[in-house]
C-alpha cells in the first residue's frame, strides 16, 4: 500500500507510537465491557469507533493500548494527523510471511486522514482483509467496506450509544472528580448529560468547585458549545432545520418530525442521527411500528440558545409551532394544540383553539395553560371576539374567582340573547353551551332558578321542548358535551330528578370515554356515585366512587369531583361498619375546601360526621352538628331531607327526646318519605307492650315495594328481635334470613346495629351460621358485628330495643331537658352520665374510671351541670335534678 502524502518515516512513527500514545488520565474509569469489545474486535480486520468529540474515544483506546502492552501484547498507535507513513506502518505490523497475526494498528482521529489514504485502506480491506487489523477512531463514518466486512464477521463498529457511560460508570467518573457528590447529584448529572463523557466530567468539576448542582453549566458552556456545536455544524442544512423544528417536543416520531419540519425526509434524517447515538436516541415503542426519538438534553439546550440569538432560526421554530398547532387541533388534542399555538405568534389561532378546546383543557385540570392562552391575546381582543367570554367564565369558575365567573356568565347570556335570531354557527353553539354550564353551576347555589337552568340545558340538547318548540340539538365537541351533561345531572340531583340525572350521567360517561377524557370520565363516575347513594344503592355507589378515584388517581381528580367520591366512600365504609375507614374519608373531606362544590356535598358531609359522632358516643356533638339545616339553594332534595330526618330520629331516640322524634316523623311525612315514617312509628310502638301488633305493622309495611332499602333492612332486623322475644323461633329464623337477603345486595351491615345489642341476636346469627343451610352473607355479617360490638360506645345501651328489653337490665328512658327556676335547660348526654354517677355517690376518680374520661373532664362537666341547675354543690344538684325529673326514671316511655 502506498500513500500520496509522505510525512514521518515509518521508523519515526514506530518510535513515536510508543511515547506519544495519550496517557490515560489519573481519574480514568476503566470500562471493562468496552475493553472486552475491543479485544474481540481487534481479532478482526477492522474495528471502528464512530462518535463525536467528547465521547471518550481517545481515553478508551489509550487505556486499552496501555493494558494490552502491559500484558505483553504489541500494538501500534498512529495519530490521524500523521498519515504519511501509515502504509509502511501497516506493513511493519503485518505478520512475517503470514506466520503470525498482524499487530493491531490504532489510528486516532481517523477522520483527519486524507481521502487518498482512506481509499487505499478501503482497497486493501477488500482485497486482503486478513493482512491487517485496524482500530479506527473517527467522528463520522468513513467510506470503508464496513457492511461487507460485517456480513462476514470481519468488522465491529462501536458508536456513541455504546460509548455512553452507564450508571455505574458515571458514578465512578463523577466521584473521581467530585468525591462529595451524592447518588442524587450523580443521577441528575446522568439525566442531563445522557452519559456523555465530556459533559459528565465538566459537571463533576463544576460541582467540586462550587459544591452545588447548577444546571445548565454556565461557566462550561464554551466547552459544551464547542463539542456539540462542532458536531451540529457538520450536519446538512436540512437536518439542522429539522432539528430546530422538532427539538421542542419531548419525543418525536418520524411522522411527527415530517409534520413539524415540513420536510418529507425528516423521518430518515432522525434514523440516521440515531445511528450516531449522541444527538438523537431511538426508543422502541411496543404500541407503534415506528420508534420514538429523544434529543440529547445538551443538544436541546444548545438549540434553544441558538434560536434566541438568530431571527432566522426563530422563524423556523415559529413556523414549526404553527404547523404543530394546526396538526393537533385537527386531531382534537386541544392541550397540545394550544401549547404549540402559544409559540406560533398568532393570536387568532390561540383564540380559535381556546374557543374550541378551552373547556376540554379546563376539565383536564390544566388551568395554567388556558390562563396563558388568554394572557397571550392582545388588549381588547375579547371585546372584538366576545364568544370567548364563556370560556373565560369557566376558567374563572374553576380558578375560584366566583365574582368574575358570575359576571362572565351574565355577559355570555346577554350575547346569546343578542344573537338568538341570527343564523347559528358552531361558535354560537360553543358560547351558549358555556353560558348554560355557568347557569347550571349558579343554580346549585340559588343564584339562578334550578328548574329554568335544567330546562334550558335540555332544550339546547334537544332533550325536551320549551313552549312547544322542539329546538335543535347544538353541535358540540364531545368534551364540552360531556361536561354539560355532568353539570345538568348535578342540577337534576339537586332538583330531586334522580332518574334523569342517572340517565344523563350514563350519556356523559359514554361521550367522555369516546373522547378519551379521563378526568371527565372520573367526574361522571363521582356524580353517579352520589345519585346511586341517594337511591339507596350504596354498594353500586361505592364502586362508582372507587372507579372515579382509580381512573386518574386521587391527586388528579378535580376538587368538586373528589369530594363526591370521598363522601360516598365514607358512607360505604359506615355501612360496612368500618369506622376507621369512614373516619379516614371524613378527614379527607374536612381537609378539602368545598367552595367549588354544592349543598348536596355539604349536607352529606354533615350527615357522615354526625353518624361518626354517634358511633363514638359523642351525642351532644352530634346534636350540634345536626341542629341547623345546610344552607342551600331552596328546599333540600327529598333524599337529603329523608337522610337528615332519619339520623335525627336515631339521635333523638338515643337522647330520649320524644318531642324531637315526633318532629322528625312529621318532617318525613312532609318531604315525601311517608313509608319510612310509618316504619319508624311501627317500630316505636314497641313501647305500648303489644309485640304482636308491632310485628304485624312492620310486616305490613315491609310488604310494600317502595321502602328505602337501609331503613327497611333495619326494620327487618328489629322484627327479628321481637319475634325472638315472643318465643316464635321459626318465625325469627325466617325473619333473619329475610334481613340477610335485604342487607346483602348493598352490604348495608349498619342496618344490623339497632338489633346487635340484643343479647340473643348474635347467638341466633351464630346458630344460623353453624346450621345446615346458612345464608351466604351470614358469616361475614357475624364477623363484622362481633368486631363492631367489641369497639362500640356506650350509646348502644340507649337504643330503642335496649330500652324496652324485658330482662330489666336496660337503663330506663330518661329526660335531658327540664325547667329550672323558670328557664328551660338541656343536659348533654355526658352531663347526664355524670349526674347518674353523682347519684351513686361516686368520687371524681370513680366517675372518671366509670366513664373512661379524665378527672379534669369530670370537673368540667360538673361545673357546667351546676351552672345549668343553679347550684354550687353535689347535694343541691341531686336535689334539684330529682325535683325536675332529670335523674334516672324521670323520662317518658316511647310508643
Amino acid at each position: 500500500m502506498t500513500t500520496p502524502t509522505p510525512g514521518d518515516t515509518s521508523e519515526e512513527i514506530r518510535r513515536s507510537s510508543a511515547g506519544r500514545v495519550p496517557r490515560p488520565p489519573l481519574t480514568l474509569v476503566t470500562r471493562e465491557r468496552l475493553h472486552s469489545a475491543l479485544d474481540l474486535g481487534a481479532r478482526a480486520p477492522l474495528t471502528m469507533l464512530v462518535a463525536p468529540a467528547g465521547t471518550g474515544k481517545t481515553v478508551l483506546l489509550s487505556d486499552w493500548v496501555a493494558r494490552r502492552r502491559q500484558a505483553g501484547g504489541s500494538v501500534v498507535w498512529v495519530p490521524g494527523q500523521a498519515a504519511g507513513a501509515l502504509a509502511e506502518t501497516i506493513d511493519e505490523a503485518a505478520g512475517a510471511d503470514g506466520t503470525r497475526p498482524p499487530d493491531p494498528v490504532v489510528v486516532d482521529d481517523a477522520h483527519l486522514l486524507p481521502a487518498e489514504t482512506v481509499a487505499g485502506l478501503s482497497q486493501m480491506l477488500r482485497k486482503s482483509p486478513h493482512a491487517v487489523r485496524l482500530v479506527l477512531a473517527t467522528r463520522y463514518d468513513l467510506p470503508l467496506p464496513v457492511p461487507e466486512l460485517e456480513l462476514g464477521g470481519m468488522a465491529l463498529t462501536l458508536r456513541s450509544r455504546d460509548l455512553r457511560f452507564n450508571d455505574a460508570e458515571a458514578t465512578a467518573l463523577v466521584q473521581a472528580h467530585a468525591s462529595n457528590a451524592t447518588a442524587e447529584d450523580i443521577s441528575l448529572f446522568q439525566e442531563q448529560t445522557a452519559g456523555w463523557a465530556a459533559a459528565l466530567v465538566l459537571a463533576a468539576r463544576a460541582f467540586a468547585a462550587s459544591g452545588a448542582v447548577v444546571w445548565p453549566l454556565a461557566n462550561q458552556r464554551p466547552v459544551l458549545d464547542l463539542l456539540l456545536g462542532e458536531t451540529l455544524s457538520t450536519l446538512d442544512a436540512r437536518v439542522q432545520a429539522m432539528l430546530l423544528s422538532t427539538f421542542g417536543a419531548t419525543a418525536v416520531t418520524g411522522h411527527l418530525a415530517v409534520m413539524l419540519s415540513g420536510d418529507a425526509d425528516a423521518g430518515a434524517m432522525l434514523a440516521d442521527l440515531a445511528g450516531s447515538g449522541l444527538l438523537v436516541t431511538a426508543y422502541a415503542d411496543g404500541q407503534r411500528s415506528d420508534p420514538l426519538y429523544r434529543y440529547h438534553p445538551l443538544l436541546v439546550e444548545l438549540l434553544r440558545r441558538r434560536v434566541a440569538g438568530s431571527n432566522e432560526d426563530a422563524r423556523t421554530v415559529v413556523a414549526a409551532q404553527r404547523r404543530s398547532a394546526l396538526y393537533y387541533e385537527n386531531r382534537g388534542d386541544g392541550g397540545t394544540a394550544l401549547r404549540s399555538a402559544l409559540g406560533a405568534d398568532d393570536p387568532a389561532l390561540v383564540a380559535r383553539i381556546l374557543l374550541g378546546h378551552g373547556p376540554e383543557i379546563l376539565a383536564a385540570g390544566d388551568l395554567p395553560l388556558v390562563t396563558a392562552g388568554f394572557e397571550a391575546l392582545p388588549d381588547g381582543y375579547l371585546a372584538a371576539h366576545p364568544h370567548l367570554i364563556g370560556v373565560r367564565g369557566l376558567l374563572r369558575r374553576v380558578s375560584g374567582d366566583v365574582t368574575g365567573a358570575v359576571m362572565d356568565a351574565a355577559s355570555a347570556d346577554d350575547l346569546v340573547g343578542a344573537t338568538a335570531r341570527q343564523p347559528v354557527t358552531p361558535d354560537d353553539d360553543a358560547l351558549e353551551a358555556d353560558a348554560v354550564l355557568l347557569q347550571l353551576w349558579e343554580s346549585r347555589y340559588g343564584w339562578q332558578d334550578v328548574h329554568a337552568a335544567i330546562g334550558r340545558a335540555r332544550c339546547m340538547l334537544a332533550l325536551e321542548p320549551i313552549d312547544g318548540d322542539p329546538g335543535r340539538r347544538a353541535v358540540l365537541a364531545p368534551e364540552r358535551l360531556a361536561w354539560l351533561l355532568i353539570e345538568l345531572a348535578a342540577a337534576e340531583t339537586w332538583a330531586d330528578e334522580l332518574d334523569a340525572a342517572l340517565s344523563h350521567l350514563d350519556e356523559a360517561l359514554v361521550t367522555a370515554r369516546m373522547a378519551g377524557h379521563t378526568r371527565l370520565v372520573a367526574g361522571g363516575l363521582a356524580h353517579r356515585a352520589v345519585v346511586q347513594y341517594a337511591r339507596g344503592q350504596l354498594q353500586n355507589a361505592a364502586r362508582s366512587a372507587q372507579a372515579a378515584l382509580d381512573v386518574v388517581g386521587e391527586d388528579g381528580l378535580p376538587q368538586e369531583y373528589a369530594v363526591r367520591a370521598h363522601v360516598v366512600m365514607g358512607f360505604a365504609a359506615m355501612s360496612q361498619l368500618d369506622l376507621d375507614g369512614a373516619w379516614h374519608w371524613h378527614q379527607l373531606l374536612v381537609a378539602t375546601d368545598l367552595a367549588d362544590s354544592d349543598t348536596v356535598v355539604t349536607a352529606l358531609r354533615s350527615i357522615l360526621h354526625a353518624e361518626l359522632l354517634i358511633e363514638a358516643g359523642r351525642l351532644d356533638e352530634a346534636l350540634t352538628a345536626l341542629t341547623t339545616d345546610p344552607a342551600g339553594a331552596g328546599p333540600l332534595p327529598s333524599f337529603l331531607s329523608r337522610d337528615l330526618a332519619l339520623l335525627r330520629v336515631r339521635l333523638a331516640i338515643l337522647l330520649g327526646d320524644r318531642a324531637g322524634i315526633e318532629a322528625q316523623l312529621r318532617e318525613l311525612d312532609r318531604t315525601g318519605s311517608a313509608t319510612e315514617a310509618e316504619l319508624l312509628r311501627a317500630m316505636l310502638s314497641i313501647g305500648r307492650g303489644d309485640l304482636q301488633a308491632t310485628v304485624a305493622r312492620i310486616d305490613q309495611i315491609l310488604d310494600r315495594p317502595d321502602p328505602y332499602p337501609p331503613i327497611a333492612s333495619a326494620a327487618a332486623a328489629f322484627r327479628t328481635v321481637l319475634l325472638a322475644r315472643m318465643g316464635d323461633l321459626p318465625a325469627a329464623d325466617a325473619s333473619l334470613v329475610d334481613t340477610l337477603n335485604r342487607v346483602a345486595p348493598q352490604r348495608v351491615l349498619q342496618a344490623f346495629v339497632p338489633a346487635s345489642g340484643e343479647p340473643g341476636f348474635l347467638d341466633q346469627l351464630r346458630r344460623h351460621v353453624d346450621g345446615p343451610n346458612p345464608h351466604p352473607f351470614a358469616a361475614l355479617a357475624l364477623g363484622k358485628l362481633t368486631d363492631y360490638l367489641a369497639a362500640s360506645s356506650e350509646s348502644s345501651s340507649l337504643t330503642l330495643l335496649a330500652r324496652t328489653r324485658p330482662d330489666g337490665h336496660a337503663p330506663p328512658p330518661r329526660r335531658l331537658d327540664a325547667v329550672v327556676n323558670g328557664a328551660r335547660i338541656r343536659l348533654t348526654a355526658r352531663e347526664a352520665d355524670v349526674l347518674d354517677q353523682l347519684a351513686l355517690g361516686s368520687s371524681y376518680a370513680e366517675i372518671a374510671q366509670a366513664l373512661y374520661i379524665t378527672e379534669n373532664t369530670v370537673k368540667t362537666h360538673l361545673m357546667s351541670l351546676y351552672r345549668k341547675l343553679g347550684v354550687e354543690k353535689r347535694s343541691a344538684a341531686l336535689r334539684v335534678a330529682r325535683a325536675v325529673g332529670l335523674t334516672r326514671g324521670g323520662g317518658q316511655p316511647f310508643g
